[in-house]
């Protein structure tokens, strides 16, 4: 099992934190990974990438990623056709959305979660990330839920637990026609 997965947001949505929980959660499963971001101008507002590489065999290469296996993003609005074309035949989009765009393409699987829904009615407002993290450990079923959890309540407190179960339960797989 190799897995090369985008974290797409923008800046102070906690793309590159979501990257490294995932990464820990990872490691804490007895897998391999690693966990690096590309921004450019450090400000609010401005697109973010992390990447994530998660293997049950040691990871040697360190090449930069051009092609994902799943793709996690964080607003509907940066699900640009370049992303989607991004994605292996076979691969996955994680969206934070409440409804489902059209994509041009039938090879690729489309999950959605009403991430920000989840983050108002918890009133944790800066907790984007650990709903997105939540909805992707549920889509790829590769690391448990329990080591995330744990990462999250460790680092951020217990009550942030629920962001991340409440999005695993929540996230829908939509059927594409193109």
């Amino acid at each position: 099992m190799f897995l090369e997965i985008l974290f797409l947001g923008r800046g102070g949505q906690g793309v590159v934190t979501a990257g490294r929980i995932i990464a820990e959660a990872a490691l804490r499963a007895g897998l391999f990974s690693q966990s690096f971001p590309e921004f450019g101008p450090e400000r609010s507002g401005a697109p973010v990438r992390s990447y994530v590489r998660i293997s049950d065999e040691p990871i040697s290469t360190r090449a930069p990623m051009e092609s994902f296996d799943v793709a996690v993003v964080f607003e509907e609005r940066l699900l640009g056709p370049s992303i989607v074309e991004s994605v292996r035949s076979g691969g996955i989009i994680v969206l934070a959305a409440e409804s489902a765009p059209e994509l041009p393409r039938s090879d690729v699987k489309l999950f959605v979660v009403g991430a920000r829904r989840i983050i108002e009615e918890l009133k944790k407002p800066r907790s984007l990330n650990l709903a997105m993290v939540g909805a992707l450990c549920s889509v790829i079923n590769t690391i448990p839920l329990k080591h995330v959890e744990d990462i999250v309540g460790r680092r951020f407190g217990e009550e942030n637990k629920e962001v991340v179960r409440r999005a695993a339960q929540m996230v829908v797989s939509v059927e594409q026609t193109a």
